[in-house]
C-alpha cells in the first residue's frame, strides 16, 4: 500500500504519457492515416458527384432591394426567404459575398462540397448549383482542414500536440528499452531514411512537365503578371486546376482581388473556388522560364474519359495586358507528346511534354 501511494506522489511516468497521449491519438490517427491513402490515391476511388442546380428569375421588387444593398456584407431579407423557396435551402451563415459591377456571386463552401449561386444585377437572372461529393470527399477535406470552422481546428491543434507528446515519448521508451534489442536504431533510421529519399526520388522524377516562360518586358511600371492553368474539355469546361500563381503576400488576402482579372479562368473556375488552393496556389514568379508542377492533372487523368482535352495557360498583369494560349491533347496517352507554344506579349514559350 506504501509503494502505491509513493508511486502516485511521484506523478505520471513515461509511460503514463505515452498511452494516455496514444489514447487521445487513436481516432484522429486512423481518420488521417486512411485519408492520407485516399487522397494519395484519389485515381483508384470511383466518384460521382451529385450537382443540384436551379435557374430562376429574381422578381423586380426583390432585384431592387438587392441591388440598392451591393456592397453589404448581407444580403435582405427579402432575397433570403425568396432563395428559400427557390431552393429549399437556407443561406449559410459562412456565405461569401461578392458584389461586382454586373452580378452578385455567393459561395458557401462545406466539407465535402459546396454551394454557389449567382444574380444578375440588370436582368435579374438567378443560377444556383449545390454539389455533394460524397463521404470520401467529406473526410478527405477533413484532413486539409478545408472549410471546417473553428470547432474542428482547435480538434487539429490538440490532436498535433497529443501527436508530438506520443512521438517524443515513444523515442524515449525506445532508448529505455533499447539493450538486447539490436533491430531498434536501425529502424528508427529506417523511418527517416525512407521518406527522405522518396523525396528525392521525387524531385527528380520529371518525365512530365509543363514550363511557362514570363517575358521580360521593358515598361515604367513592372509588375509580374497573374497566372493561371487548368485542363479543360470539349466543351472547353475545367476539369482541373493545375496552378494559379497570385500575390499571397498582401495583407487581408488583398491578392485574391484581381484573381478575377484572369477573366477566362475566372469565369470557368475561379469564382466558385475557395482560395487558396492546396497543391495548385502558390505566389507570383518573376520573369524567366518556370517549370509547373503537373500533379493536380496527372492524378485527375486516370479518372477522366477517352476525348479531345485542352491546356490553358491565362496570364495578367497589372497595368499591363491579357493573354491566353490553349495546347490541346487527346487521352488516353498512347505516345509521348510534346506541344510547344508561344505568346506575343505577357506570355512567352509554353512547353508541354507528356509520357504515356
Amino acid at each position: 500500500m506504501a509503494r502505491r501511494n509513493r508511486s502516485r506522489k511521484r506523478g505520471w511516468s513515461l509511460k503514463d504519457w505515452h498511452w494516455i497521449s496514444s489514447a487521445v491519438c487513436l481516432i484522429g490517427m486512423l481518420l488521417f492515416s486512411v485519408t492520407g491513402i485516399t487522397l494519395n490515391h484519389a485515381g483508384w476511388i470511383e466518384s460521382a458527384p451529385s450537382i443540384e442546380s436551379h435557374e430562376g428569375s429574381l422578381p423586380q421588387k426583390d432585384l431592387e432591394r438587392l441591388v440598392n444593398a451591393s456592397g453589404n456584407d448581407t444580403l435582405p431579407a427579402s432575397f433570403h426567404r425568396w432563395y428559400e423557396d427557390k431552393t429549399q435551402n437556407s443561406l449559410s451563415s459562412n456565405a461569401q459575398i461578392e458584389w461586382s459591377d454586373y452580378e452578385v456571386y455567393v459561395a458557401m463552401p462545406r466539407p465535402g462540397g459546396d454551394s454557389w449561386f449567382s444574380v444578375d444585377l440588370d436582368s435579374g437572372a438567378f443560377y444556383s448549383e449545390t454539389t455533394d461529393r460524397g463521404w470520401i470527399a467529406y473526410f478527405n477535406d477533413l484532413h486539409k482542414a478545408r472549410n471546417t470552422g473553428f470547432l474542428w481546428s482547435l480538434f487539429i491543434d490538440i490532436f498535433a500536440i497529443a501527436s508530438i507528446v506520443f512521438t517524443i515519448t515513444g523515442l524515449l521508451l525506445l532508448k529505455k528499452y533499447s539493450k538486447g534489442r539490436k533491430s531498434t536504431w536501425p529502424l528508427v533510421l529506417a523511418g527517416f531514411i525512407i521518406p527522405f529519399f522518396a523525396v528525392i526520388g521525387s524531385a527528380h522524377a520529371a518525365e512530365n512537365e509543363l514550363t511557362v516562360e514570363i517575358p521580360r518586358l521593358s515598361v515604367a511600371e513592372y509588375h509580374v503578371p497573374y497566372v493561371a492553368v487548368w485542363l479543360a474539355n470539349e466543351r472547353h469546361q475545367r476539369v482541373v486546376d493545375i496552378a494559379v500563381w497570385y500575390d499571397t503576400n498582401l495583407e487581408n488576402n488583398e491578392g485574391e482581388k484581381w484573381l478575377k482579372d484572369m477573366r477566362q479562368w475566372w469565369r470557368r473556375s475561379g469564382r466558385m473556388t475557395d482560395m487558396p488552393i492546396d497543391g495548385v496556389s502558390g505566389a507570383t514568379r518573376r520573369p524567366g522560364v518556370q517549370r509547373v508542377d503537373l500533379t493536380p492533372m496527372l492524378s485527375k487523368l486516370p479518372e477522366l474519359s477517352d476525348g479531345n482535352y485542352y491546356l490553358y495557360v491565362e496570364a495578367a498583369r497589372e497595368l499591363g495586358g491579357r493573354e491566353m494560349l490553349r495546347l490541346p491533347l487527346s487521352l488516353p496517352l498512347n505516345n509521348p507528346i510534346s506541344i510547344t507554344d508561344r505568346g506575343e506579349h505577357e506570355l512567352g514559350r509554353v512547353s508541354l511534354k507528356l509520357e504515356p
